[in-house]
């Protein structure tokens, strides 16, 4: 029996292990994202530090076996042989789209990862390359650490000719995982022993950090998705009155002045042939260990074009401080620093020498100023009295929604990409729903399986192709009990084939999660398009045919078989560079103010559209 104020030794102990496991899924996430930070810094010592005494690295061909091996590979491959920062090296790795699970026994963990680069020498090269990591993750002395880093390459290439796969047949990545364990985040095996259960002031406080670490990364999500569509008051919504935004050499203080910026930057909303995507990717939070308040560091790719004059690539580093108060996440600052600006049609080979302190191949990235999670220990949270232990359990379901619904969405991506339709079926709720792109919405898992292997056929991925779908950028909304989970991500889409040209697809995938048996379920999933584009042309040149690149004639979407249960919730085919209405799930985390158009929660019985 638990009391209201004081949690029972089993129970307790019960509550201390699932907690652990997820603080497992947050660390696991907070290594590799903070891997990607020390690359792009090239600190190689840093990140041969992630690693475990018995520590693995293998990056296609190349392995290297313990720290000191790891470093002397990293300044190799990655430093392109500088074992220190230059201004004319590039070296950004983007790590997107994460399935992570956790040993039962809480003591290893495998995540599962995309890696988008962009790698660079001034006046020698300007490169793409990506692939798959399959990582494996150990707690080792009580901190967690890398045992092994798996790169898979899959695709490269010059930027102007744009990638292509790696080789002829670019084989399967084995999944570490099934749908199941993506949606319960925890592998199959025996669980750890019961511990002695921690105070409940203590218990309290680490959930109280997890929840603080989530409203930060929404309230960033929240900012690059406004961003993508210039919905200028809900970003000067998300700060405080005396809240700063600085991008390089332009900063603005206090709501008026923030408001007057982005207005002069480009006037409020999206016009025809503007496309303005903002990538937030690999938050790495600080939480202050009253939980009131943060710091984060992330990168930004951003992807801006005006149809017929221009497309660009350009990345950031962000460093932000968040607070709480009365309730509500707030901004207090955002600090932009140019990484990379480059021409889409020129890449960044033969960049200038100018511009800011911080950009390519002018300076170098800003430095580092987070923690290192394995060299320092995290500071304790200060402990939190007076809540009961009902309260704390379900915020802790909340919690475990987060990252199970995360776990989902990026696990359908991978099985997708191969063409496992029955493992991405098995992802949906009995009862759930998905759009099949340019047919209808299908609704009940058996229905979504059908309908994907009459799309697709019996068959797995074309060796000489790969469609790769990174999912990432995740705002989640989970209802009070911790049952159900709605979240957008964004939608990188890079095509690349052997003997084909490259391609980029980009969307916004809206989807709904939901506890069912025990595990977590897709209950429904609407992917919007926002633009296709090939290579040679890119965004700016962006054809009205290539928005049906990839989709079936007109008449094969009208004789499909089978029918599908209710038609698309929204438009069949990517509108740019015309400009058509983007629902959100979600109102204005800081002032509630609605979106034009809000996804409410849904059946997947959409009505024709008029």
């Amino acid at each position: 029996m638990i009391s209201d104020d004081k949690f029972g030794v089993r129970q307790g102990s019960a509550l201390a292990s699932d907690l652990g496991l997820l603080e497992a899924v947050r660390a696991v996430k907070r290594l590799q994202h903070t891997w990607g930070h020390y690359a792009d810094a090239a600190d190689f010592s840093a990140m041969a530090d992630l690693f475990s005494t018995n520590g693995r690295l293998i990056l296609g061909d190349e392995r290297a076996d313990g720290r000191e091996a790891i470093r002397l590979l990293l300044v190799s491959a990655m430093g392109q042989g500088a074992p220190e920062p230059r201004p004319d090296r590039l070296n950004v790795r983007l790590l997107m789209s994460p399935v992570v699970t956790v040993a039962a026994d809480g003591r290893t963990a495998r995540g599962r990862w995309h890696e988008l680069a962009l790698i660079g020498r001034q006046g020698v090269h300007a490169t793409w390359s990506g692939g798959i990591q399959e990582n494996e993750y150990v707690r080792e002395d009580g901190v967690w650490k890398i045992r092994q880093i798996h790169h898979h390459p899959q695709f490269a290439g010059e930027h102007r000719e744009g990638w292509h796969s790696v080789n002829e047949a670019v084989p399967l990545v084995p999944f570490h995982f099934t749908p199941d364990e993506a949606g319960t985040i925890i592998r199959k095996g025996n669980a750890a022993g019961a511990g002695q259960a921690p105070e409940p002031t203590e218990t309290a406080a680490r959930v109280r950090a997890l929840r603080a670490e989530t409203a930060v990364r929404n309230l960033l999500s929240a900012y690059g998705h406004y961003a993508d569509r210039k919905l200028w008051d809900d970003i000067v919504d998300l700060f405080s009155e005396d809240g700063t935004l600085e991008r390089d050499q332009q900063r603005w203080s206090g709501a008026a002045e923030i408001r007057r910026g982005l207005e002069g930057c480009s006037p409020a909303g999206l016009q025809h042939g503007e496309l303005h995507d903002h990538l937030e990717l690999m938050p790495v939070v600080t939480v202050t260990p009253d939980g009131a308040g943060a710091r984060v560091r992330a990168m930004e790719l951003q992807l801006s074009a005006r149809h017929g004059e221009f497309a660009r690539w350009s990345v950031s580093v962000c460093d932000g401080e968040f607070y709480e108060a009365d309730g509500r996440w707030r901004i207090r600052s955002m600090v932009f620093r140019t990484r990379l600006l480059a021409d889409h049609a020129h890449g960044w080979m033969n960049l200038p020498d100018e511009g800011p302190t911080t950009a390519y191949p002018h300076g170098t990235a800003p430095a580092v100023t987070f923690a290192h999670p394995v060299l320092h220990a995290a500071v304790a949270p200060l402990e939190a009295a007076g809540v009961a232990p009902a309260e704390v359990r379900r915020q802790m379901a909340v919690e475990r929604a987060v990252d199970a619904a995360e776990n989902l969405a990026c696990a359908y991506g991978y099985f997708l990409d191969e063409a496992h339709w029955d493992e991405a079926a098995d992802l949906f709720a009995a009862e759930g729903w998905k759009e099949l792109s340019y047919i209808g919405t299908f609704i009940g898992r058996e229905r979504i399986r059908e309908s994907m292997v009459a799309r697709y056929g019996r068959r797995h991925r074309n060796p000489r192709f790969l469609p790769i779908h990174q999912k990432t950028q995740p705002y989640v909304s989970v209802s009070p009990d911790g049952m159900r989970a709605q979240i957008r991500l964004k939608m990188l889409q890079v095509n690349a084939g052997w003997d084909r040209d490259a391609s980029t697809v980009l969307g916004v995938y809206e989807e709904q999660a939901v506890l069912e048996d025990g595990i977590w379920r897709i209950h429904g999933m609407d992917l919007e398009y926002i633009a296709v584009a090939d290579w040679a042309r890119g965004w700016a040149g962006v054809a009205p045919e290539q928005s049906r690149l990839f989709a079936p004639t007109e008449e094969q979407i009208a004789a499909f078989e089978p029918a599908p249960d209710a038609p698309l919730r929204g438009q069949a085919f990517a509108p740019f560079p015309e400009i058509r209405p983007l629902g959100f799930h979600y109102e204005n985390p800081v002032t509630g103010r609605p979106p034009a158009l809000l996804f409410s929660w849904s059946d997947g019985r959409f009505a024709p559209t008029p």
